[in-house]
């Protein structure tokens, strides 16, 4: 890889004491760009409580390379797009990128952004069902989203579906959209079974086959309709429970809260707010099946991690779930009941086409790594400073 001999700032305020996608693609972005390109200077925008982005700051590269700033303010926030670029010290800086959805006004140096998805520009529903959500945050993004894209030179994002999608809502940035992938997480790997049954004891009986489903609670994740499937697929089989990881309810969520009393699967349904790291992993390696039915998503990393655990994977047969989870997943309907649960039934009626799905997602899933996340920005990185004549 080329040396691109320059100093970047990046506002890493989302590797934070609240883990998320995005703390977790800026983290590791950042570390596998300092391996790539040994001359790159990072200037990292920090939360006060990660001070460093969890970096070591007495390591010899992180010490020769990269400073420091702190800013308390939340990044998607009125105080990052009009304050920040008056509160932090821009001195030797050749290019900023904020890895998430906004950029800050006023910049002096050339600048791009990683816009995940634009879910809330084209529906908000997909995101919330509170109308003062749909309102208030809503009209957030519908106002800084347009105007990040204005001030950037280039946009980053993280699946062909979200740039084609992207180019589509702003035809002005066509050809100046590019992909960087998500990485899984090399934590993530098949645990031993009986160390991983203890990991989970608290939640779920030692070998109770179990359907697992994870993410937060928004109407896009389409859990109504997977308790829903998984009622129609295994309302006769007793001794098949749901597991859902769900966080972060976005509203009243009626059909889903129906779906969970019915008493066709009373005993059986395990609903968990948080889990651990190694209970999430353990989760994923012991689960029968992943089901991640989502109406939309800019990319859909649980799957993958699912993949990498050894879990075959349902998922649905439209935009980045299709594209991430390629030929490895069970493609379905996610507007479809029944087309859920005929993916479900099919991989636990069908022994030889399990473990056929079982393997190929892990193979799916090795080829998504933070090394390739980051040597797609680098290559960014180099375009805009060559154009700038940096390098």
């Amino acid at each position: 890889m080329e040396s691109t001999d320059a100093s970047i700032m990046i506002d890493a305020r989302y590797v934070c004491d609240h883990t998320s996608g995005i703390g977790r693609y800026t983290e590791n972005m950042i570390q596998e760009l300092l391996k790539l390109d040994d001359s790159l200077r990072l200037r990292l925008i920090c939360d006060p409580s990660r001070p460093t982005a969890n970096l070591d700051a007495n390591d010899d590269v992180v010490k020769d390379r990269v400073t420091f700033q702190q800013y308390a303010p939340e990044p998607n926030s009125l105080r990052t797009r009009y304050q920040l670029v008056n509160r932090i010290d821009f001195k030797d800086v050749d290019l900023f990128h904020s890895p998430f959805n906004i950029l800050p006004s006023g910049l002096k140096v050339p600048a791009m952004f990683t816009l995940h998805d634009i879910m809330w520009l084209l529906d908000a529903s997909y995101c919330t069902d509170s109308l003062w959500r749909k309102v208030i945050t809503g009209n957030f993004y519908k106002a800084l989203i347009p105007r990040s894209v204005e001030d950037s030179t280039r946009i980053m994002t993280v699946s062909q579906t979200s740039a084609d999608e992207i180019e589509d809502y702003f035809p002005e940035m066509r050809g100046k959209v590019h992909v960087s992938y998500n990485g899984v997480d090399p934590y993530f790997s098949p645990v031993e079974e009986e160390s991983g049954w203890d990991e989970i004891s608290s939640i779920v009986e030692k070998g109770t086959p179990f359907t697992l489903v994870v993410g937060q609670g928004s109407p896009y994740k389409n859990h109504g309709r997977a308790v829903a499937a998984f009622i129609e697929a295994f309302h006769d089989e007793p001794d098949m429970h749901f597991v859902i990881v769900r966080r972060l309810s976005r509203g009243p969520a009626k059909e889903f809260h129906e779906h969970m009393a019915d008493p066709r699967i009373a005993g059986r349904v395990h609903h968990l707010e948080h889990v651990t790291g190694d209970q999430l992993k353990a989760l994923y390696t012991l689960a029968k099946i992943f089901l991640f039915p989502s109406l939309y998503e800019g990319f859909g990393l649980p799957a993958l991690e699912a993949m990498a655990c050894g879990t075959p994977v349902v998922t649905s047969s439209v935009g980045a779930p299709n594209e991430i989870g390629g030929d490895a997943a069970v493609k379905v309907d996610p507007m479809s009941v029944a087309s859920i649960a005929e993916g479900l039934r099919k991989l636990y009626d069908d022994a030889e086409f399990y473990e056929d799905r079982r393997k190929a997602g892990i193979e799916r899933a090795a080829e998504f790594t933070w090394a390739r996340c980051a040597e797609a920005n680098h290559r960014i990185y180099r375009e805009i400073l060559a154009e700038t004549g940096v390098i």
